[in-house]
């Protein structure tokens, strides 16, 4: 992908290495590890080594949203061929139907309805025993006890955590 920021010449080495790791698909820990040594081996000024790393985290920035955008219009098409497999499927059945007919050899399929295996269909499941409901794990409202712990609350089990760090690059 064309890059928005161009790199030095040992971030451009850095580049390329991802790129070689990457076309596997993966990154192992050996790969990590050497291109956290690589990294450490550039020599450079903090300010041009941080301004170097930051173009190449925007560049990557700008290849995972293109990613993002392929998988979005990948993922439409594949709905849209599945919708338009299952008309057809509801439209030959119907045919079939239609036509009092229960199989269909053309020489090249055989096109037949089958009975579907036994279901249920649920009308109300206030009326169903415990013993055929499934029990589900409470889940703990994370957002709700923040804003307590914030407010003072205390609360067993928990502790609130000021001292973490992120990267913001702007």
């Amino acid at each position: 992908m064309p890059s928005l920021y161009s790199l030095s010449e040992q971030y451009k080495f850095l580049n390329e290495f991802v790129d070689a790791a990457l076309s596997n698909d993966e990154m192992t820990e050996d790969d990590i590890e050497m291109y956290k040594d690589t990294l450490e081996s550039i020599e450079d000024e903090m300010i041009n080594k941080c301004d170097n790393i930051a173009k190449f985290i925007t560049n990557l920035n700008g290849d995972i949203e293109a990613y993002k955008a392929e998988e979005a219009r990948l993922n439409k098409k594949r709905k849209y061929l599945e919708n338009k497999q299952k008309w057809l499927k509801e439209y030959m059945q119907g045919f079939l139907e239609l036509n009092n007919t229960d199989k269909v050899n053309t020489g090249v399929f055989t096109v037949k309805l089958q009975k579907n295996p036994p279901s249920l269909n649920v009308l109300d499941e206030s009326k169903i025993p415990d013993t055929y409901k499934i029990p589900q794990p409470a889940k703990v409202d994370t957002k709700l006890l923040l804003v307590d712990v914030k407010a003072g609350k205390l609360i067993d089990g928990v502790v609130l955590v000021t001292d973490k760090k992120h990267l913001r690059i702007t």
